[in-house]
């Protein structure tokens, strides 16, 4: 039996690399996604990921889409 309210999805994150946290905001502002939290990574140019909330998507697909 399935429940009227689906979590399936609930736990679904957004990752992207950024520079600072503020970087992160922006990507929020931005493209209107909700930021969860920002994690430190082992990369000293991209020194934190950004986590938002929702499926997975890539800043390549979005460049493709704008191609002609």
């Amino acid at each position: 039996m399935f429940e009227k309210n689906d979590s399936r999805h609930e736990d679904e994150e957004n990752r992207h690399s950024a520079a600072s946290e503020k970087n992160c905001k922006n990507m929020e502002k931005k493209y209107g996604w909700k930021l969860k939290r920002v994690e430190p990574t082992n990369n000293p140019i991209l020194p934190v990921d950004c986590i938002f909330e929702g499926k997975q998507t890539s800043f390549q697909d979005q460049w493709d889409d704008h191609q002609d």
